[in-house]
């Protein structure tokens, strides 16, 4: 009883932490307007900002997946948090360019350990319908990105100055680290050791390449719409600021809704197949969206529902499939996947300025397509492990 009673309140944690996540990470997309014209940047220097920051993701989600295994998931988060901290405080007094980059990148390095802290322990803490609760947990992200993007954008729009808003957010993770420090978190990464690989060996096995693939072209998609939504609105409808996260926080809304009831549609219909058929209503959503203009942003918002339940579940069943490891491989498949988003990113940023933000966002539904390709190969290889016991 009294493990279960940890175990509610490690959960009440994790999301108050993931919706925090989601505020620090989502609002940078209401902001990129606001960068450009504060340090003086193009789409092009906005993708390089992405990049950098996808470097840091990449680098602290590898390292968080071996140090859950060496020092367990609690000591990760309170690491995570620290980041956090210090990287939006910097990020409150940022006035260059050089410095902003710095603060940027550090946040996605906190980001990348309680998302991977997260991530792992969810499996430990709940055996049975895992799908579910990872999915209930990365709904309180969706939920953070549809306040955050919302209120932030109303903030902006009457006048208060990004800087602020990172610092109240920073001060919110004061209160998380003081929260991770008296809760109670199951020491796992004993039970991991013996199951250790090795990166060369995870990436020889043609499953968590089909899970890299698959992950990274649908994590661009899904970011890829918060980094660059709004700046498609913007350039094309001169939308302004209210209007414009309006729209991208109706996005976030519908997604949260999805992430909500998608668990369940999940564990009762089965796990990447459900994933492949709701990437494609949501890939024609996509379409139809951009074709229709400004009378398709709307269209384009609602497409997040049927992004919703696709990174949650699909992370979920890697521990099905790999029975041991399952941390550090969960590390290596989002590092990697993280990767492709960054390069996808920085490609969008230079199409937005050689093509035109009309075209460049045709990238994003290109990127589902490709990710559902790949989602269908892991579906023939992954039946089996996957099945669900009716």
């Amino acid at each position: 009883m009294e493990k279960k009673k940890n175990n509610i309140i490690a959960l009440g944690f994790m999301i108050a932490l993931m919706i925090l996540a989601a505020i620090a990470e989502n609002t940078r997309g209401v902001f990129i307007p606001g960068f450009k014209e504060n340090f003086a940047i193009n789409d092009t220097e906005i993708g390089f900002m992405l990049t950098a920051t996808f470097i840091g993701y990449i680098t602290c989600t590898y390292l968080g997946g071996a140090l859950c295994e060496k020092i367990g998931q609690k000591k990760v988060f309170i690491i995570g948090i620290i980041f956090m901290i210090c990287s939006l405080g910097i990020l409150s007094i940022s006035r260059t360019y050089n410095i902003f980059i710095i603060g940027m990148t550090l946040v996605s390095c906190g980001l990348a350990l309680t998302s991977i802290a997260i991530n792992t322990i969810v499996p430990v803490l709940f055996v049975t319908m895992q799908t579910l609760i990872m999915n209930l947990v990365h709904f309180s992200y969706g939920l953070g990105s549809a306040l955050g993007q919302r209120v932030s954008g109303i903030l902006i729009f009457k006048g208060v100055d990004w800087r602020d808003i990172y610092l109240a957010v920073a001060i919110a993770y004061i209160v998380m680290l003081i929260i991770v420090l008296m809760i109670k978190i199951p020491v796992t990464h004993k039970a991991e050791e013996k199951g250790s690989i090795s990166i060369t060996k995870a990436l020889s096995n043609k499953l968590v390449i089909l899970y890299i693939l698959a992950l990274g072209f649908y994590v661009f998609a899904e970011v890829g719409t918060g980094n660059w939504f709004v700046n498609y609105m913007e350039s094309n409808f001169a939308f302004d600021k209210s209007k414009s996260s309006l729209y991208v926080s109706m996005f976030y809304g519908i997604f949260t809704i999805g992430r909500l009831l998608g668990g369940f549609v999940v564990e009762k219909f089965g796990y990447v197949n459900v994933v492949i058929k709701s990437l494609i209503i949501g890939f024609a959503i996509y379409i139809l969206g951009i074709l229709l203009g400004e009378k398709g942003v709307s269209i384009i918002a609602v497409s997040g529902l049927f992004f919703s339940i696709t990174f949650p579940t699909i992370v979920s069943t890697i521990s099905k499939v790999f029975k041991s490891g399952s941390a550090f491989i969960t590390g290596v498949v989002v590092t990697f996947s993280t990767g492709i988003n960054m390069m996808l990113n920085m490609l969008m940023g230079i199409a937005n300025d050689n093509l035109g933000t009309k075209l460049a966002i045709y990238l994003i539904p290109l990127s589902l397509l490709v990710s559902i390709s790949f989602l269908l190969l892991l579906h023939r290889e992954t039946k089996k492990d996957l099945a669900i016991n009716r």
